[in-house]
């Protein structure tokens, strides 16, 4: 190939605040950038060598009094020149700049953004820094919304100002923060009694904290974001809040782990010096072809689940030349295993240098990230079988038997009580509904008017249902009072008020919203817009589908002007529903055996063709098809195996009950967890209990009633409703009690004999 002669240009263009502000994007949160004005300050001291006891960083979180507004500050005790200033700090996108012409492994360094991003994007009016180094002063900062740093006031006022006492002058910064130095900890006071400098960061008016910060979830996140690790181990990070030491005083610490038990050493794993990328399947190198040291998979254990009180620490940490570079979330990793939840640890490979990314999280999609990232998936997934293993009870065969048949008999009665309970929730197609009234809800004050429409464009002539809801101040879904509904162009669309249903009659904008009678609350008004609609077409045209199943159908609009959208409100109808139905959204719920044809459309359009509905007889059982294709198929973990590759199944105590792996849910599969702590309970013959007793069938039935639960709860024709914390629990409620009901009524021998429900 010949070479590529040019002439490269001298320069190079580039759009200097666009480009800033895009390698800043991950670093608009608080919780994501604190951490780097940490990191910076650990840097600052390694760069020195600093004793540990110097090696001290106070994060000061001040709500305001009436003159003064919030503020979010860092304090260290190394400071910085103006030399330091405008030779690194002032650097934008320089991966030297931590190091400041000093080399020290310690250091974390980056690319010479995160502390900088933080500042300019997450405080509404200045972000300066006071700084202090061999008896010189520097204030230097930005005005909120700005990319461009300065001196404050100016170069000359603000730069190497000759100060006579450190902490008379730390003590009148501080002061500005709301805070002052008789309050520090004494380990701050010590680290002080050190220092020749001091740097204190500071941002002013943090956005999203205008009213008063919330310092116990950024505590909580200093202490278990992945990037504060190494800072938490080189130096002692202590908080105040409001002017008074948080923490009773004592220095963060990195929350101990405890391991599973025999599990306490670490495992170590050498990574190969070539790894295949499952995208490509070919072989990368990990040392870059001997150039570099091979690396090491370090991998640890949790007695206790990680998902949720330890989620910040669940990661693989990666490290290379650099030190720190970024991390993968456990639970992000293609591991099925419920052992996953309890297992994390370190990739240590110098490769990986070059994927370091800005926000130093995920490293960038390459070959080589992907080769690791499967090496490291396979390793905890083949170290989490082994607790498997361990952890498995055994059941004989008379155990098995007994309890898969009480099984196939729940699951039995399961299938036909959801045929039943869907059509209630759908009606019957001939006008009536076996759904009883839901629980009324409580009276209260209202405070809030919260309306939904489930599509922001519709048809002419189409007739939909808004949700209107009424919450009290604690955020509680309350009875409604009366109200009115109000459109802004009744021309376009309004609501009638007697039916609660608003009809759309010319194309056009308009806005919709409600107020209660005295005027006092209105809702949040919500655009709607009545399109014209020049064709219809029916995705898919063809359904066939099991009794007591369900589909999506999609109406695609073919807009005047040439958009197309499936996203519009369209009127659809079925000609049988004591077939099938279906809702305002679309969602096809099949009843019984035979064909039905379903049509969308308005005033002025219909579907060219119909979509066929052909309903056959129910399964009965998910056979691992799409989810919504049959009915769901429930299974005891450690007694069935998994129905297509017959791999045992197994979970563990904090898996909850009833649980679905990622590769259940499409397939419509439910396992009762065996594992739970009252399910072992239940079945263990040496407590007094077994799968004979009758304890176990409450159990076993209970679990059952979950699933449906949930069933009725999400596939529904309400399934898009967006519902509060408390409208679920009273939706969960209410189809609970129904089911409990008709549980007692029909299973009242196998409750309390065991004798199996006939088919």
């Amino acid at each position: 190939m010949t070479q590529l002669i040019y002439t490269p240009d001298v320069d190079i263009k580039m759009h200097e605040e666009g480009a800033i502000r895009l390698i800043c994007r991950a670093f608009q949160s608080h919780e994501n950038g604190l951490p780097e004005w940490l990191k910076n300050s650990a840097d600052a001291y390694s760069r020195e060598n600093a004793p540990e006891a110097k090696r001290v960083i106070v994060v000061i979180l001040d709500s305001g009094r009436r003159q003064q507004k919030a503020s979010i500050s860092c304090l260290d005790f190394s400071g910085m020149t103006s030399a330091m200033i405008e030779q690194y700090f002032r650097r934008w996108a320089d991966p030297e700049a931590a190091q400041c012409g000093v080399r020290n492994a310690s250091v974390q360094g980056g690319h010479g953004n995160g502390g900088k991003c933080y500042m300019v994007q997450m405080f509404e009016d200045y972000s300066m820094l006071r700084t202090v180094k061999n008896g010189m002063e520097c204030c230097y900062g930005v005005t909120g919304g700005s990319i461009r740093f300065g001196y404050i006031p100016d170069r000359e006022k603000g730069r190497d100002l000759p100060i006579s006492d450190l902490r008379e002058e730390l003590s009148k910064v501080l002061a500005g923060v709301g805070c002052s130095i008789r309050n520090l900890p004494e380990e701050v006071l010590k680290g002080l009694a050190m220092a020749d400098g001091f740097t204190l960061l500071t941002g002013s008016s943090p956005r999203g904290y205008e009213n008063r910060i919330a310092p116990i979830p950024l505590i909580l996140n200093l202490q278990e974001h992945p990037q504060m690790i190494q800072t938490i181990q080189m130096c002692k990070v202590f908080v105040m809040v409001n002017g008074e030491p948080a923490n009773g005083g004592k220095s963060l610490s990195l929350a101990e782990i405890k391991p599973i038990a025999g599990a306490e050493k670490p495992r170590t794993i050498q990574i190969p010096n070539a790894l295949k990328d499952p995208l490509t399947e070919q072989e990368i190198s990990t040392t870059q072809s001997g150039a570099l040291p091979s690396g090491t998979l370090t991998l640890r254990t949790s007695d206790v689940s990680m998902r949720w009180s330890k989620k910040g620490r669940h990661n693989v940490i990666y490290k290379a030349q650099s030190g720190y570079i970024g991390y993968v979330p456990v639970c992000e990793l293609d591991i099925q295993s419920p052992y996953r939840d309890r297992i994390y640890g370190e990739c240590s490979l110098d490769a990986l240098e070059p994927l370091k990314q800005n926000e130093r999280a995920r490293l960038a999609n390459n070959p080589l990230s992907r080769a690791v990232e499967s090496f490291i998936s396979k390793q905890i997934q083949a170290y989490a079988k082994e607790f498997e293993a361990r952890d498995r009870r055994s059941y004989d065969q008379k155990e098995q038997d007994a309890i898969s048949k009480i099984n196939e008999a729940l699951d039995r009665w399961k299938n036909r009580f959801i045929n039943e309970l869907m059509q209630g929730l759908w009606g019957r197609g001939d006008g009536t509904t076996k759904k009883p009234a839901p629980a009324p809800l409580p009276t209260g004050r209202p405070a809030k008017l919260e309306l939904t429409l489930s599509n922001q464009r519709a048809g002419i002539g189409v007739s939909f249902r808004p949700t209107l809801k009424f919450y009290d101040a604690s955020g509680r879904h309350i009875r409604p009072i009366p109200y009115r509904w109000i459109s802004e162009d009744t021309n376009v669309a309004m609501v009638d008020d007697d039916l609660m249903i608003v009809n759309t009659f010319a194309i056009g904008r308009t806005s919709i919203y409600a107020e209660t009678l005295d005027g006092r609350l209105r809702s949040n008004k919500v655009p709607l817009e009545v399109v014209c609609i020049q064709d219809i077409v029916i995705s898919p045209e063809e359904v066939q589908l099991p009794a007591g199943s369900r589909s999506k159908l999609e109406a695609i609009c073919q807009l005047a002007g040439g958009g197309q959208s499936s996203g519009v409100s369209v009127v659809w109808t079925e000609s049988n529903p004591n077939i099938a139905r279906v809702s305002s959204s679309g969602l096809l719920f099949a009843f019984s055996q035979g064909n039905t044809e379903v049509i969308a459309g308005d005033d002025k359009c219909i579907a060219r063709r119909p979509a066929i509905v052909r309903v056959t007889p129910s399964t009965g059982r998910g056979q691992g098809d799409q989810r919504g294709k049959s009915l769901p198929l429930v299974l005891v973990s450690g007694i069935h195996s998994d129905p297509e590759n017959k791999e045992a199944v197994n979970f563990s105590r904090e898996d909850p009950p009833v649980a679905q792996r990622p590769q259940d849910v499409d397939r419509n599969i439910w396992w009762i967890n065996s594992a739970s702590p009252l399910a072992r309970l239940y079945l263990d013959n040496n407590k007094g209990y077994g799968y004979q007793t009758r304890e176990w069938r409450m159990y076993h039935l209970e679990r059952y009633i979950d699933i449906i639960v949930q069933i009725a709860l999400t596939h529904g024709p309400k399934e898009k409703e967006s519902l509060s914390v408390n409208d679920w629990i009273m939706e969960w409620g209410a189809q609970a009690a129904e089911i409990q009901e008709a549980a007692s009524a029909d299973l009242f021998d196998f409750l309390a004999t065991g004798e199996l429900p006939k088919e």
